[in-house]
């Protein structure tokens, strides 16, 4: 029932904004622009197993968390890469620890499509007065949502500075289908076991509001909650239920634009009988990015691509 009256209370002040949408909202996009974005990124895909029985709690988190990362975007494509380099104090002493991150969006009309990737070795696992490293213990998540934009003047790409700029504040309802395949893999880790993985998928209404604060400068903050189903080899499927939350602060000119941004994902299923698992990504963000003319290659190519759709 909570679920039922947060979508109506989405829905309802959705179609409150959309009777002003013509006068009252607008943005701008800069699809001219090649926005190039240098960024900090404190990340990572981290588990909790809860075992009924026992009445234990053990915590599966990787060692490496905090990566460099470029961003490029040039009409509706933003592509992300990341890396964690040794040098931050998060990152150290942990011997053959990895982390690489990759994203990629996509904004075609009022969809937007969303891939995320995550390796990680080096795991630690924590519990009472434990606290084992293991170095060979991986995991991987690859996956994606895809949401649809119901306000025509609320720019999604000026969430986290994009090629997008909220000029006057508005919200939407955006309701979102995310999917994740998860692979724990310990089969090089001795004593631990083989790769044990789940498929999640689960709807979420999600609510979205961009604040122009004062000229350029704007906060951001969405919030969503839903449910599904989980799919194991383990187990039959087994109920979904799922949280997400972003907000954020920046300054937005037509060329240069920086900011912070902080976005997580949670999801709770039963691993088992006896065994229930919280699966969480958490993502914190510091950014400068500078939009270029784009050079005339790239210009000429969506040129062509546009008069073959036509």
């Amino acid at each position: 029932m909570a679920i039922i009256r947060i979508i109506a209370a989405c829905l309802f002040i959705t179609l409150c904004h959309a009777q002003n949408d013509t006068l009252r909202f607008k943005y701008e996009e800069f699809d001219d622009k090649l926005s190039v974005q240098l960024f900090t990124l404190n990340t990572s895909n981290s588990f909790s197993l809860h075992y009924g029985a026992e009445n234990l709690t053990v915590d599966v988190e990787p060692n490496k968390k905090t990566t460099l990362g470029i961003s490029v975007q040039y009409d509706i494509v933003f592509i992300s890469l990341g890396f964690a380099p040794s040098f931050f104090a998060d990152n150290k002493d942990n011997a053959n620890s990895k982390m690489v991150s990759f994203a990629l969006d996509v904004f075609p009309g009022r969809f937007v499509q969303h891939f995320d990737y995550y390796y990680q070795r080096g795991i630690s696992l924590k519990s009472d007065n434990v606290n084992l490293y293991l170095e060979n213990l991986k995991t991987m998540k690859i996956g994606g949502s895809t949401a649809f934009v119901f306000n025509r003047q609320f720019s999604y790409r000026a969430i986290a500075l994009q090629n997008g700029k909220q000029t006057i504040s508005a919200g939407t309802f955006a309701p979102t289908l995310s999917y994740y395949y998860t692979e724990l893999n310990g089969k090089s880790q001795e004593g631990f076991g083989d790769k044990d993985h789940f498929v999640d998928v689960a709807l979420s209404p999600t609510y979205y509001y961009n604040w122009v604060i004062a000229k350029n400068f704007m906060v951001s903050a969405g919030l969503g909650v839903g449910a599904g189903i989980t799919l194991s080899d383990e187990s039959s499927p087994r109920a979904l239920y799922q949280a997400s939350a972003i907000i954020g602060l920046g300054y937005n000119a037509e060329r240069f634009f920086a900011g912070i941004n902080s976005k997580g994902l949670a999801s709770s299923h039963n691993a088992s009988e006896d065994v229930a698992m919280d699966d969480s990504i958490s993502y914190a963000t510091a950014f400068v990015g500078y939009r270029f003319d784009a050079p005339k290659f790239l210009v000429k190519g969506k040129e062509k691509i546009k008069e073959r759709i036509k």
